[in-house]
């Protein structure tokens, strides 16, 4: 006979047509993605005439298959909404993401509603592309990233998990950074050993004091964003991990440690100078001498690259006026 625990279906497995929220306002359509601590689900919402929305269901109950702390899931909503500005337009934060509303599914699920941002993540985007970007489509898309992460540093918080598969390139051409699970305040930031491994700075992986203590003090959570953008900037570029021993391509270990040493694989013949200097200063492993995002932001290979976003076509636009004219009519 199983044991409950290996036959329990996850709180956070819901079937299509699940209703969701008051008076059942969202349903579920399909499974986008499922990660360790939610499940990411497209759906509509009923009260804005059937618009489309992600809708992000974490299993909260004791016996979860990844227990996620409450005071995770809070730091989440915290910061998505801080994002907003304060009226929801989400003005001046173009790269992000916007969260729409918080339900729960019962006691064991709760629901952070987000507008749907259709595409493909980054890392998608990048294989459907032959594996690599050419440099013009890799710097249009990382000058969106690094305006994204620098909203979100200027609003006093960071994202600790800066990497393709947390970036959408939505159908409009444009970037949008998701998934807020890690976020925290710059000036709060102490735990260590934060992130995917492969992105990680070589600070956040300095765990232990001399004396084998657990670090408790305060990090520079910014340079560590800017770090694994860098990270994200070189597989744009070359579809390689930086840090991965192509030798032992599976082996954690041996890419913690050449991130440590700050091993970095070689770049193509055919990348620019520029874009090398770039990739060199944002990959320092001392964080007291890296780059800062303003100063990436004025480097020589973004130059004039920075505020431009893809407009939408006509279609599109007739598409968001017809469907918000018909939201605020079905209110």
């Amino acid at each position: 006979m199983r044991s409950s625990s290996t036959s329990r279906r996850a709180a956070n497995d819901l079937a299509r047509g699940t209703a969701l929220g008051t008076h059942g306002r969202y349903e579920i359509v399909e499974m986008i993605n499922r990660g360790g601590t939610a499940v990411v689900y497209r759906g509509i919402d009923r009260e804005k005439g059937g618009g489309e929305i992600a809708l992000k269901c974490i299993d909260v109950s004791s016996d979860a298959r990844v227990v996620v702390p409450l005071a995770a899931v809070k730091r989440e909503i915290k910061y998505a909404t801080r994002l907003m500005g304060g009226n929801g337009s989400n003005a001046g934060v173009p790269g992000v993401v916007r969260l729409l509303n918080v339900v729960n599914h019962g006691e064991d699920v709760l629901v952070l509603v987000f507008e749907l941002a259709k595409g493909v993540d980054a890392l998608d985007y990048i294989n459907q592309h032959g594996g690599r970007l050419d440099e013009d489509e890799a710097r249009r898309l990382f000058a969106q990233l690094v305006e994204a992460v620098r909203a979100i540093h200027d609003l006093g918080f960071c994202h600790r998990d800066v990497k393709p598969e947390n970036a959408i390139v939505c159908e409009d051409g444009n970037l949008r950074l998701i998934d807020f699970g890690l976020a925290k305040g710059l000036e709060s930031a102490k735990t260590r050993a934060v992130g995917t491994p492969d992105y990680m700075s070589p600070e956040l992986l300095d765990k232990l004091d001399r004396d084998g203590k657990v670090r408790t003090e305060k990090y520079d959570a910014a340079a560590c964003d800017v770090w694994s953008s860098g990270v994200f900037l070189f597989i744009m570029l070359t579809g390689r991990y930086p840090f991965q021993d192509p030798n032992r391509p599976n082996n954690v270990k041996a890419t913690l440690q050449n991130i440590v040493k700050g091993n970095v694989a070689p770049l193509r013949v055919d990348v620019s100078d520029d874009v090398r200097d770039l990739l060199r200063c944002m990959l320092t492993p001392d964080p007291r001498k890296r780059i800062t995002l303003k100063q990436v932001a004025k480097h020589p290979w973004l130059s004039g690259s920075l505020g431009r976003r893809k407009k939408p076509s006509l279609v599109d636009r007739l598409k968001q006026s017809f469907t918000f004219r018909r939201a605020t009519t079905s209110d």
